[in-house]
């Protein structure tokens, strides 16, 4: 009987107490392509089509061990031959009313600092440990395969640190530390801080960071007009490079300007403005860049877009020397315009393009 009284306790403690809402939402389209393309013996037309979606299971509630969030999200591939994505998470919130413990399948959160990148792969442990002015964050992510491993040696780890005080002037100082698979010693790490000793009418933060590489970096941000726009500044010193940007978001309503010179890259000079403008029927949205280097690459779309009713959609997109792939997956950057050469396996450098895209979406 005391066996199993002690069972029962055991039971209580390790096995979380659980009371829980849970929801579901869904996403599954449809599309159909035509695009006018230059191809390499003229221009052409090309028609395609694509099935997508994505499944998400949400979870809120509480256990004995605080309150738990937890989502599970399968991306259904456009090639239903492909194996579907699922990921997930199920985060512990203040455990021991300091811990937030997430266990993540794909999701793991980067850690990372400016001169040191994320090592960890995406699937892991994240522990967040939060008490103002301190932060202590720490990934890890034990070898993801069924068999033996060394949880130590065979584990990537990140721990950050991260202390940010307010008054009289804003200061903030990190640290990182970070071990790589395959290794059971500290493989690279990282120092810094900021301080912001003018806040107003512009605001100045003057920051620095010395890393393991050996590299280190010296900076300033200056923001203006409520922080519309933002200059900022950096210098490496083993490498002399410098870094320089401009930005405007919001001075014109709608519309970001962005530019940019730095020395680390090819294309040194790289510059953007996007924004959106209304239309009598549907969305206008639309952007333009320029990349200086070798030569000088230029760039742009315009696409107007169009809800018809009963969840079906039509994007009309015109282009110019630009990878719409690129820009989805990444935004703004230099391979809008270098990876041209290779848009729908077509180059289109310095060629329009077009293409019209009708949607169902459920």
């Amino acid at each position: 009987m005391k066996k199993l009284v002690w069972l029962l306790v055991l039971a209580l403690l390790v096995v979380p107490a659980f009371a829980a809402n849970v929801s579901t939402s869904s996403w599954i389209g449809v599309g159909f392509h035509t695009r006018f393309l230059p191809f390499d013996d003229g221009y052409g037309l090309a028609w395609g089509t694509w099935g997508s979606g994505d499944l998400t299971f949400s979870l809120s509630g509480s256990s004995n061990l605080g309150s738990v969030n937890a989502t599970f999200k399968v991306k259904l591939p456009s090639d239903f031959s492909e194996s579907a994505a699922p990921t997930g998470t199920i985060t512990f919130s203040k455990v021991a009313g300091l811990l937030d413990i997430s266990f993540c399948k794909g999701t793991l959160p980067d850690i990372r600092t400016i001169l040191v990148p994320d090592i960890l792969p995406d699937t892991g442990i994240n522990v967040v440990l939060s008490q103002a002015p301190v932060k202590v964050t720490v990934g890890y992510a034990p070898a993801n395969t069924w068999g033996k491993s060394n949880f130590w040696t065979d584990a990537a780890l990140a721990v950050k640190g991260e202390v940010s005080v307010a008054q009289p002037v804003s200061v903030s100082a990190y640290g990182l530390i970070e071990k790589n698979t395959a290794t059971g010693t500290i493989t690279a790490w990282a120092v810094g801080g900021s301080v912001t000793p003018v806040t107003t009418p512009v605001s100045l933060t003057v920051y620095g960071e010395a890393a393991s590489d050996p590299e280190q970096l010296v900076g300033a941000t200056v923001k203006a007009l409520g922080g519309k726009v933002t200059v900022d500044g950096n210098y490496k010193l083993q490498a002399q490079t410098v870094k320089l940007s401009v930005t405007a978001d919001g001075v014109v309503p709608n519309v970001k300007a962005y530019a940019e010179y730095n020395t680390a890259e090819t294309y040194t000079i790289f510059a953007y403005v996007s924004g959106s403008a209304p239309v009598p029927v549907g969305s206008l949205s639309y952007g333009a860049a320029v990349a200086n280097g070798p030569d000088t690459l230029l760039g742009g779309f315009a696409k107007w877009s169009v809800s018809l009713g009963g969840n079906v959609s039509h994007d009309l997109t015109l282009g110019y020397g630009f990878d719409m792939d690129d820009y989805g997956n990444n935004g703004w950057q230099r391979g809008v315009l270098t990876g041209a050469d290779n848009l729908w396996d077509v180059d289109v450098r310095g060629k329009f393009f077009a293409e019209s895209k009708l949607m169902i979406g459920f």
